[in-house]
């Protein structure tokens, strides 16, 4: 009779183990670009929006605290990836807009972790992979709508 409390039955355990497999997949990934996971996602959020995405808002999106996005932002700057400027609507508050060099680099990084994502992932339905997102997004944001920075 199999143990019902086996490791490897273990949801949080194979969420973690699984997780820390693909981060560091992508990781070695985005090495040519100068980028990691943490940097890549800011980013890509920066992207998301002509305008600019709420400082704030990003930390909230990726679990982290605002000043940890601050060494992110000011390493993304330097490289004149993104620029920040005062948000119209809370002047307290900054904005984080991707440069056309932020949005190229965004596009090459982009395509090299749809690669190291497609190492684990192919040979699985896509629907199967889509129910997997959904759900993984329903834990994450479970507000109806994800979260917009």
């Amino acid at each position: 009779m199999a143990d019902s409390q086996a490791l490897s039955d273990d949801i949080g355990f194979l969420l973690s183990r699984v997780g820390g497999m693909v981060l560091g997949s992508v990781n070695k990934a985005l090495v040519p670009t100068g980028l990691r996971v943490r940097s890549y996602s800011v980013l890509v959020l920066a992207c998301e929006q002509a305008e600019g995405v709420n400082q704030r808002g990003v930390a909230a999106t990726m679990g982290l605290d605002p000043s940890q996005i601050v060494g992110l932002v000011d390493e993304l700057e330097e490289r004149g990836l993104v620029v920040r400027t005062l948000d119209p609507s809370d002047r307290r508050n900054k904005l984080i807009a991707a440069t056309d060099e932020g949005r190229r680099l965004r596009d090459d990084a982009k395509a090299r972790v749809d690669a190291a994502h497609g190492r684990y992932f192919e040979g699985i339905p896509e629907e199967v992979v889509t129910q997997m997102r959904d759900t993984l997004q329903s834990i994450a944001f479970p507000s109806s709508a994800l979260p917009h920075p």
